[in-house]
């Protein structure tokens, strides 16, 4: 399965990089809140999330709790970069 769902708010930003994923030969699916993205994932079934932690309707920490336990990897894309923000994003799975 060659699926990567992005979950990101700024439509530019994820519009950039689903063309790059799709360029690769990825389907790339694009969410823009958590709960568009739990929506698009139960119907969907990515085999890998790239995931904001900041969104309209709250911390991607959260989903990536609820993604792993799913059993799919998740990498972060973020522009936050405190530490303390990495050890949540360890924390999440």
């Amino acid at each position: 399965m060659n699926r990567i769902l992005v979950v990101e708010d700024d439509r530019e930003l994820s519009q950039g990089i689903c063309y790059a994923l799709q360029k690769e030969n990825y389907i790339a699916l694009a969410a823009y809140s958590l709960k568009e993205a739990e929506a698009m994932f139960m119907k969907e079934e990515a085999a890998l999330i790239l995931l904001d932690v900041n969104l309209p309707d709250g911390e991607g920490f959260s989903f990536c709790k609820w993604a792993r336990k799913q059993g799919v990897p998740v990498l972060f894309l973020t522009a936050r970069d405190l530490e303390e923000d990495a050890l949540k994003g360890y924390e999440s799975g």
